[in-house]
């Protein structure tokens, strides 16, 4: 639990600039899709400009007659190389391509009971629990 001393004057009524008055920033692919863009328009745009250099991406930024979906994403890659945020970029990713498969190994060590049974044992285990069955009706 915090400190409260730690928290005497540090509410939004004690500092309203900290409210977000916008909400919560949208994601890329949510303004590319609020402007009509397709998925198949989202991951052609994103697999071309992938293997663009920094100049040809700040070129498709600054071009006014580009689409605008290849200005938002070339502008999303040079924020993300200007800051070290590469989460804009994976969220491109992920919705062009989808997220990569993860391979789980799960080895389980199970050995029956009935294994080392003979015959009459497991005739013998079978009409017990067939008694069990039919007690319960």
């Amino acid at each position: 639990m915090a400190n409260e001393k730690n928290l005497i004057g540090k509410g939004f009524d004690s500092r309203p600039e900290n409210i977000n008055l916008n909400g919560r920033p949208k994601k890329i692919y949510t303004i590319l899709k609020e402007k009509g863009y397709t998925l198949s328009d989202v991951k052609t745009a994103f697999k071309e400009m992938a293997f663009y250099t920094v100049a040809e991406l700040k070129a498709v930024h600054e071009d006014d007659s580009l689409p605008v979906i290849t200005k938002i994403i070339a502008n999303q890659f040079l924020i993300a190389l200007e800051k070290g945020d590469w989460a804009k970029v994976r969220e491109i990713m992920e919705h062009a391509i989808g997220k990569p498969t993860q391979a789980i190994e799960v080895e389980a060590k199970y050995e029956s009971p009935y294994k080392n049974m003979t015959d009459a044992q497991l005739e013998a285990e079978r009409t017990r629990l067939e008694r069990i069955k039919n007690h319960g009706k």
